[in-house]
């Protein structure tokens, strides 16, 4: 009875879109197989699993690694480990470990891009999640796409770890020149030339270097929000559309205008996140989880802890302000030997308490914003927590969109990179775009489209 009353709760608070609490009302709960969907009696108990996933000292990941050895293994008697492959290497390292089917790792997250490219190789989770109880229904759209890898209902992961993309600003320096926070990129060339101007900070700090594909974040933001998109309905390259070269020639104007960091053009997020937090530029827009980083001593600057504002990534004038929504599902590989415990540890990592017990962490360590259920988003002592970041990311997530999801994605994703990057540096917007139009048609055109 008290597993069912939890279910109905949670439609509940799922279907109106209340602000309840989705955390345990009790230390007692947080270790009760029941409360959290899990098998009684410990049947797995003994079992090891191994979870291939980068960033282990990412705070929302530290946090989950901790709570796994000192709750869920308490629980349920399986341990995991985590793996702590660098970014960098971690999609080769995926898709090797993924299609050589040696069962090393049981539980594997990737990025949304990466789906098509392990599909194959990862169990259906379906007829698992339906037995629980379980479904996609309090998760954003775009992240929904995503945790089915773009079929109509094959669902391959659960989302785990998602961003939305935000502007983030000095307030003392807007509340000092009395500028309005801007809500289309046009305004942020706008406000920049003010900032640019009247004080010694960069107006905003932008990324334009190659390293991880980075640069396409902020560009995809202008090219969605100016109405251009990278396909047509037959994956013909549409990116270099008047559109395309707008939203593109806007996007390296950030450069070009001297409202950035000389640098810029070799930044990648990491790098363009630091001149926000050493207190060098005014603005940013980036991942949300980075927000967090500026309420942490260890890393901003004095004058920049507890004086960042925060709102929705800028959109283009007349336009649209869809942006990508970034998300790192949680899946099991088909070659797993240990199926069925691994389904245990997902409905635990997964679970809206697990989720809202990490944001609201404390440990300087795991000091962590990001969550990705509607009803997280939503709730009361989540957003009390972080001043309403959670909403403002709900608002922006409602209509965010993913990346391509077909195969081809990663090798056209190159190519736009460095294409971004050359008209970054100079190279004239509508030559350089037309010919990586042609290099992704040759792409699709191989591959048969």
């Amino acid at each position: 009875m008290r597993k069912q009353l939890f279910v109905i709760l949670t439609l509940v608070v799922i279907a109106v879109m209340t602000i309840g609490p989705v955390i345990a009302q009790s230390e007692a709960d947080l270790l009760d197989p029941a409360y959290f969907g899990l098998q009684e009696g410990q049947p797995f108990a003994g079992t090891h699993l191994n979870y291939l996933i980068c960033c282990a000292a990412a705070p929302q990941f530290a946090s989950l690694a901790a709570k796994t050895n000192e709750e869920f293994t308490a629980m349920t008697g399986i341990s995991v480990t985590w793996a702590d492959v660098p970014y960098a290497d971690f999609q080769s390292q995926l898709v090797l470990e993924a299609s050589s089917g040696t069962g090393t790792y049981d539980v594997v997250s990737w990025v949304d891009a990466w789906g098509p490219g392990v599909q194959a190789f990862m169990l259906p989770l379906n007829e698992r999640m339906e037995a629980a109880g379980l479904d996609l229904s309090d998760f954003p759209p775009v992240y929904q796409e995503v945790a089915m890898i773009g079929t109509e209902d094959t669902i391959y992961g659960i989302p785990l770890r998602g961003h939305a993309q935000m502007l983030m600003y000095r307030q003392d320096v807007f509340d000092e020149l009395g500028l309005e926070v801007p809500t289309t990129w046009q305004e942020v060339a706008e406000v920049g030339a003010m900032i640019e101007e009247q004080t010694e900070l960069e107006a905003i700090s932008m990324y334009y270097g190659v390293s991880g594909n980075q640069n396409l974040f902020n560009w995809l933001s202008h090219l969605w929000g100016a109405g251009g998109e990278i396909f047509d309905a037959d994956f013909n390259a549409t990116f270099n559309s008047p559109e395309g070269i707008a939203a593109t020639q806007q996007y390296v104007s950030f450069m070009s205008d001297g409202l950035t960091a000389d640098g810029a053009i070799a930044f990648g997020e990491g790098e363009g996140e630091e001149e926000l937090l050493q207190g060098r530029a005014a603005m940013f827009v980036g991942w949300w989880w980075m927000f967090a980083d500026t309420q942490n001593p260890e890393r901003a600057a004095p004058e920049v802890q507890n004086n960042i504002g925060f709102a929705p990534a800028p959109g283009w004038e007349g336009g649209s302000a869809a942006s990508y929504g970034y998300l790192w599902p949680v899946g099991i590989l088909s070659s797993s030997t240990q199926q069925d415990a691994a389904f245990e540890y997902l409905k635990w990592l997964t679970h809206p308490t697990t989720e809202a017990r990490v944001a609201l962490d404390e440990t300087p360590a795991f000091l962590n914003n990001v969550v990705v259920r509607n009803s997280t988003l939503q709730d009361e002592a989540v957003n009390e927590r972080w001043g309403g970041l959670q909403s403002t990311a709900a608002e922006i997530l409602a209509d965010a969109r993913t990346m391509p999801l077909i195969p081809e994605w990663p090798e056209v994703e190159a190519i736009l990179t460095v294409a971004v990057n050359d008209i970054a540096s100079g190279a004239d917007t509508t030559e350089r775009l037309n010919q990586a139009a042609a290099d992704v048609d040759a792409v699709m055109e191989r591959a048969g489209y």
